[in-house]
Parts: structure tokens; sequence; C-alpha cells
């Protein structure tokens, strides 16, 4: 895995040569491009306030995401989509250490996996309200091969398909490891 780790690192990490097991936050600077055009998608969406930005440097989980994506290539045309995942500031060091866990979901109301949203306004609202007002979106790299509609819960998604959507295209809803990986932490205030 370190082959393709290696060649495969995103160019803006600071992590080179260390452990598969190194796993880094690295706050971005509020002058920087890639922090204002963050808080822009995610505070221009509604009002609230974004208090920090981190970028997630986990070489494992960008390992095992990467060794994913090939194997589905290997199958046909993979998306991968930029998504957002809403949680409570509480569960952020255990999403960038192991990823987040479909067999943790309570909330499954399109499917009993991991939920995301192309639209932070919506992700903010259907999160649980156990999140409290000090929040974080994890903007996911997602992958979706073949995705089919759902209009209640399903334990799992009919074969053949790796991904249910509901609400119409609002919600995407993820059953397998690996098929997603955490980029940015984006912790926030709801109103």
């Amino acid at each position: 895995m370190e082959g393709i780790v290696g060649r495969f690192i995103p160019s803006e990490w600071t992590y080179r040569n260390g452990s598969l097991s190194d796993c880094h936050l690295v706050q971005l600077e509020e002058y920087t491009q890639k922090y204002v055009n963050l808080k822009q998608q995610v505070a221009g969406a509604f009002n609230l306030g974004v208090r920090k930005i981190e970028r997630v440097e986990n070489p494992y989980l960008w390992g095992q995401y990467l060794l994913r994506k090939e194997e589905l290539e290997t199958n046909g045309f993979v998306r991968e989509m930029e998504l957002f995942h809403d949680t409570s500031i509480h569960n952020v060091q255990s999403i960038v250490e192991t990823n987040l866990d479909w067999r943790l979901a309570r909330r499954v109301k399109y499917g009993q996996g991991v939920s995301f949203s192309q639209s932070p306004a919506y992700a903010n609202k259907e999160s649980s309200r156990s999140n409290g007002t000090n929040r974080a979106f994890i903007l996911t790299k997602v992958l979706v091969q073949n995705s089919e509609p759902v209009y209640s819960s399903v334990l799992l998604p009919s074969k053949g398909h790796d991904t249910t959507v509901g609400n119409c295209g609002k919600v995407y809803v993820k059953y397998y490891d690996d098929e997603f990986y955490p980029t940015y932490i984006i912790y926030y205030t709801s109103r």
C-alpha cells in the first residue's frame, strides 16, 4: 500500500515518507484560497459561524480509499463526489483516525449506512439535534459506481448497487468500508 500512497499523495499534504499510521490534522490559515472557498461554500449556504478548518492527512485511510477506487474501476466507471457529513465535534478524532463507520449510524431514514449530502445546509438540517450547536462538517470524497433511489430505510442496496440515493438526490448513503475518505473538517456553530 505504501507504493500507491507514495504515488498518489495529495500535493498539499505535509506528510512525506512517514509511517502509514501517521495521522495529522493540519489547520488551514484563514487567508488561504482553500479556506476562503470552503468557508464560502459552507457559510454561503446559510447563516452559520465557521470557526476553523482542518485538512485530514491519514495515509492509511487514503491508501485504503485508493485501493478500493482502483478495484471499483476494474468494474467500470466510478464517480468521485465531494459530499458533506455533519457530526458532533466529539466524533471528529475517531473519524479522522478510523473513518466514518456505517455501523454507528443512528439516523437511517434512507438506509443503514453513512449519509452524505451535496448541500451543507441539508446536512446541517438533517443532523441529529444531540450533536449540539458546536458541530463539524466532514467534507468527504465519496466513490459512487451504481446508485439506486430509495424512499425508506433499507438494510443494504440491491445487488449490483453500492449507494442508495434518497430525497430526490439530496442524500447519498454508503454501506461499504473504504468508499469514502474525510478530506476536511469544518468546525462551525449551528444556528
